[in-house]
C-alpha cells in the first residue's frame, strides 16, 4: 500500500470518527431555569446535567446497535482488504512487464511464456491465458484466438478481484436499512408509552426518540464511506484493466511483428 494511499484511508475514518463523535455524543440541553422562589424559601440547586458517553449513546440506540456496529467493523475491514489488493503496483508489475516487452520485441515465445509463469497476477494470468493460443507458424493469423483468451481470462480476474468489492455495495445497502429498522422499533416504544398513559410526559419518549433517531445517524454515517470506498475502488479496478489492456495490444504487436513504426515527414 503507498503512503499516498495510507494517508487518504487514516483521514478518511478520522473523519468518520469525528462525525460519530459529533452525533453520538451530543450533551443535553441544560434544564431551563426554576421559577424564582419566595422569599422566605431556600432554592433548591439545579441537577447538574449529565453528560452522555458514545456508551450511554449505544446503549440508547438499543439492539439495532449492534448489527450497525457490526456493519461499520466490516466497512472498516474491507476497505483495508482492498486498498491492500486493488492497486497498480501488484496488478500490473513493472518489472515483469519491462522484461516481457523485452522478450515481445525479441519475438522470445519461451521467456515470455516463462516470465509470465512466474508470478501469478491480474496482468500475467491474463497474458498466460493468450500465449497458449500463440502459434509461432502463423502469428498474425492466430493473433485473434490470442486476444480473445486473453480478454476471457482478464474478465475472471476481474470478477474475482471485484468481490471483495461487491461487498462493499452489500453494506452501504444494509446500514441504512438496520438504522430505518432502529427508527421504527423506537417510534413504536414511543407510541406504546403514549397509549399507555405517556401523554404530556416527554421523559418517559425521550429514550425511544433517542433510539429512533441514534439508529438513523449510525446507518448514515456508516453508509456514506462505505459508499465512496466502493466506487473508488470500482475506479482504480477499471483504470487498471484499461491499461493492461493497453499493454497487452503492445506486447502482441511486438511478438507478431506487426507493430508500425510512423516516420515523420521531412520539413518541407
Amino acid at each position: 500500500m503507498s503512503k499516498r494511499t495510507l494517508r487518504g484511508l487514516t483521514i478518511l475514518m478520522l473523519l468518520q470518527a469525528v462525525a460519530m463523535t459529533v452525533v453520538w455524543a451530543q450533551e443535553p440541553a441544560a434544564p431551563a431555569p426554576a421559577p424564582a422562589a419566595a422569599p422566605d424559601v431556600a432554592a433548591a440547586p439545579a441537577p447538574a446535567a449529565k453528560k452522555m458517553t458514545l456508551w450511554n449513546l449505544i446503549v440508547v440506540g438499543g439492539w439495532a446497535m449492534w448489527p450497525l456496529g457490526a456493519c461499520s467493523l466490516a466497512m472498516v475491514g474491507l476497505a483495508v482488504l482492498n486498498f491492500r489488493q486493488i492497486n497498480r503496483k501488484r496488478m500490473l508489475p513493472e518489472a515483469i512487464i519491462a522484461q516481457l516487452r523485452v522478450a515481445a520485441k525479441e519475438q522470445n515465445l519461451e521467456t515470455m511464456v516463462n516470465l509470465a509463469a512466474s508470478t501469478s497476477t491480474l496482468f500475467t494470468n491474463g497474458l498466460m491465458a493468450g500465449l497458449r493460443k500463440f502459434n509461432t507458424e502463423d502469428p498474425m493469423g492466430c493473433k485473434p484466438n490470442v486476444e480473445s483468451a486473453i480478454a476471457e481470462a482478464v474478465g475472471r480476474e476481474e470478477s474475482q478481484a471485484s468481490f471483495w468489492i461487491n461487498f462493499l455495495s452489500l453494506v452501504t445497502a444494509m446500514s441504512p436499512m438496520w438504522g430505518l429498522i432502529g427508527t421504527v422499533s423506537g417510534m413504536i416504544g414511543a407510541f406504546q408509552k403514549i397509549g399507555s398513559g405517556g401523554m404530556g410526559k416527554p421523559e418517559l419518549l425521550a429514550a425511544n426518540i433517542g433510539e429512533a433517531l441514534i439508529t438513523t445517524a449510525a446507518g448514515l454515517i456508516i453508509a456514506i464511506p462505505s459508499m465512496f470506498f466502493y466506487f473508488l475502488f470500482r475506479n482504480l479496478l477499471n483504470r487498471i484493466i484499461q491499461q493492461a489492456e493497453l499493454t497487452y495490444s503492445l506486447l502482441l504487436d511486438d511478438l507478431t511483428g506487426s507493430t508500425f513504426i510512423v516516420e515523420e515527414a521531412p520539413p518541407a
